[in-house]
């Protein structure tokens, strides 16, 4: 392995500044810059001093040192003389956007990248940082600064997931901005029929439009997806939304037991939304109701979406025939566990095969000789109007099969949602 004296003496036969030649020690001593690190090493080298790891503290930095950066550094070029420029270039390109969270990265000129590799090579890895990250620190830090001072701003890194991640390419004087998306989670109910939860988007023309969909491009002429995202683009100038939910319920079905969500805002210019008012334009349709609204990230998605939560129904039953009264207890035969072969309606977008679905709870109330109002809990996947009709006997056993006469549904609503741990109360 080679030691510190050795890899400073392969370093001699390049031309580096204080920066480049730092950074190839970076990784020895915390709380330096590469700059400081290179100082060091001169004044322990002045003195004919034998170099160790445990002389890269801040006290052995010397005094009355300037920091030399110019245009014959065979790495950088010089372009560390140009850092606040680089801020500039930076700030500006994040004028139009709100943000708390930012993470610059940089694209350096091959030529940049290819001597400093070349280096490489020649006296190893050992200690080293890439200058683009240096550049990134440097670069981030005083952004933050600058930020504060002339906007007032508070913000701070995130490595993870940052609201808005510039990339400077020092090359072309510019920068470029990746506007990461924001998140809402809440709850919803959909108070009318006739609405899909997402956007349906014509199946014969794409969207392009045609006579079939009355040239929208659309099934159905708003959703719940659109009815949401109505106040919140238009808050957050964003681009367009992705709604994601916790299971959907049918188009022609009400959702009465707050079902969960996460609308997904992709580019959004601003992100300081007042949640309170925007749940109010929401519910002032008329036709959904969002509650407990909340920012949230990114992983929540994917939990909301494997979401399986069990759920209480309650149907408006016709009869073919009329039923005596007494033959309604059979409907207990349900309890239990219910073989469901993939329904018809959607056998065209579902795999063909039986699914095993339990049934917890049912029963019935307003008998009339045409008609009875079910209520069914059951678990999440059960298909509950194929649960009334019995679909040809794809699902057994059914409300159609116990009663004896045809049965279907006339109109389901959602009427209970189990949530998840933390929102019990909703």
């Amino acid at each position: 392995m080679i030691t510190i004296d050795e890899k400073v003496g392969l370093l001699s036969d390049y031309n580096l500044c204080d920066h480049c030649f730092g950074r190839q020690f970076a990784r020895l001593g915390r709380g330096l810059t590469n700059f400081e690190r290179t100082w060091i090493i001169q004044s322990f080298k002045e003195k004919e001093e034998e170099i160790s790891e445990e002389m890269f503290v801040r006290e052995n930095i010397p005094n009355g040192r300037e920091k030399k950066v110019t245009e014959d550094c065979q790495i950088c070029g010089g372009r560390f003389n140009n850092l606040d420029e680089y801020v500039d270039i930076v700030k500006s390109s994040l004028e139009r956007y709100s943000f708390k969270t930012y993470l610059v990265g940089t694209r350096v000129p091959s030529e940049v990248g290819d001597a400093e590799e070349e280096i490489w090579e020649n006296v190893g890895v050992q200690w080293v940082e890439p200058i683009k990250s240096e550049f990134n620190r440097i670069i981030g830090k005083r952004l933050e600064k600058r930020l504060k001072e002339d906007e007032g701003l508070e913000t701070d890194v995130d490595f993870k997931r940052p609201d808005v991640n510039p990339v400077i390419d020092l090359s072309k004087g510019r920068a470029e901005v990746q506007i990461n998306s924001m998140l809402i989670h809440g709850f919803y109910n959909k108070l009318v029929r006739g609405i899909p939860q997402t956007e349906w988007t014509c199946g014969k023309c794409k969207g392009k439009g045609c006579d079939e969909c009355d040239w929208t491009g659309k099934n159905y002429e708003e959703s719940v997806q659109e009815i949401i995202a109505e106040p919140l683009i238009k808050e957050t100038k964003g681009l367009e939304t992705k709604f994601h939910g916790a299971g959907r319920e049918d188009v022609d079905a009400k959702c009465l037991g707050n079902r969960e969500f996460v609308i997904e805002v992709l580019e959004p210019e601003k992100r300081n939304v007042d949640l309170e008012k925007l749940a109010e334009e929401v519910n002032s349709s008329g036709k959904i109701e969002v509650s407990s609204l909340s920012f949230a990230e990114k992983d929540l998605v994917e939990k909301v979406k494997k979401r399986r939560a069990n759920k209480t129904y309650r149907a408006l039953v016709s009869l073919e025939e009329p039923v005596e009264d007494e033959r309604f207890e059979r409907l207990n035969k349900l309890i239990g566990t219910v073989d469901q072969k993939t329904p018809t309606r959607v056998e065209h977008r579902r795999a063909n095969k039986t699914r095993k679905r339990k049934v917890f709870a049912v029963s019935w109330d307003n008998i009339t000789d045409e008609s009875f109002e079910l209520t069914v809990k059951g678990e999440a996947g059960l298909y509950i109007k194929e649960l009334i009709s019995g679909d040809k006997n794809k699902t057994k056993p059914s409300v159609s099969d116990i009663l004896g006469t045809e049965t279907v549904c006339k109109e389901l609503d959602v009427i209970g949602i189990e949530k998840p741990e933390g929102f019990e109360d909703v």
